[in-house]
């Protein structure tokens, strides 16, 4: 996972990462306890929670484990990820699978959960996302995979004709919990206007902090999460775009559109001349402008 991770960028020779190219927008989520969450909808994975809070409009400013993972594969896929990284440690257990004997025990209509596992196959039939899991304590995800990598001894080995046996052997006996298709949601709408006065209020401040933190006007966002990046570069950068983003009148009706072109061609010419500065992802500008914690969104209207 480390591997394919980092081979977003661009290979130096020697650095053990030789046969392994990971598309450029691919993203690697995982339970984020804690984390702010902007009127997403959620819908496809969470189809209600305690006392009646609906999840077509959901904000928080403390999201539990599951539902933050299930908020970073949405806003993954509003940013325009092809791929999704998963690693099994680090992701929340009632998000990812709900076994046969949980399903006997707590109802689907008392469940408010859509697990993973049975939306795993549309993303990739329906939206053409691919998935990457590391997993090692379900074996419910064979039903549902292309391919099955085992790694023995640190090698690589190609399993899946065994995976195929074993489900014949082995068939699961838990039922699939999709009660409707996978919606495709487009993106929320941005308050640019809210974004400069934040930037007002803090005197235009803009700077990356290692790699924990960016400093956005008077705003400290907390980006320790986003694994993907390598540089504090790349978080000046990212907080320079959404500079640039906070000068655009109004609200943004498209924001992954907006930032992409911001990030077009010459793009290092539109950012201040401030400190050292290397090229981010659509993706990683949008994960960042996801987690701070005073941004205004809405839904489409």
């Amino acid at each position: 996972m480390n591997a394919l991770e980092r081979s977003i960028y661009d290979h130096i020779p020697g650095d053990g990462r030789e046969g392994v190219v990971t598309l450029n927008d691919a993203c690697k989520i995982k339970a984020e306890d804690g984390r702010s969450i902007h009127n997403l909808n959620l819908s496809n994975y969470i189809n209600h929670l305690p006392f009646g809070k609906q999840t077509t409009d959901f904000s928080t400013q403390d999201a539990s484990g599951s539902t933050s993972q299930a908020a970073w594969l949405q806003e993954s896929i509003e940013s325009g990820a092809s791929a999704i990284m998963i690693d099994e440690d680090t992701s929340a257990t009632n998000f990812m699978i709900r076994d046969e004997r949980m399903q006997a025990l707590v109802s689907k209509g008392d469940e408010p959960i859509t697990p993973f596992v049975d939306r795993v196959g549309q993303l990739r039939d329906e939206l053409s996302i691919s998935t990457i899991i590391v997993m090692g304590g379900s074996g419910d995800y064979l039903d549902v995979a292309d391919t099955v990598i085992q790694m023995q001894d640190y090698q690589a080995i190609d399993v899946t004709e065994k995976a195929r046996e074993v489900i014949k052997l082995h068939p699961t006996e838990r039922q699939n919990e999709c009660e409707k298709p996978l919606e495709l949601i487009p993106p929320r709408h941005v308050d640019c206007a809210h974004l400069q006065q934040l930037l007002v209020d803090g005197k235009f401040r803009v700077s990356g902090k290692g790699a924990k933190s960016l400093r956005f006007g008077k705003e400290t966002i907390d980006i320790e999460a986003l694994e993907q990046l390598e540089s504090n570069s790349e978080l000046n950068a990212i907080g320079w775009t959404l500079f640039q983003l906070a000068q655009q009148p109004g609200w943004s009706m498209h924001p992954p559109k907006a930032i992409g072109s911001i990030l077009e061609g010459n793009w290092s010419g539109n950012m201040p001349n401030s400190g050292d500065l290397a090229k981010p992802r659509v993706v990683d500008v949008l994960a960042s402008l996801n987690r701070l914690r005073a941004a205004k969104m809405r839904q489409p209207r």
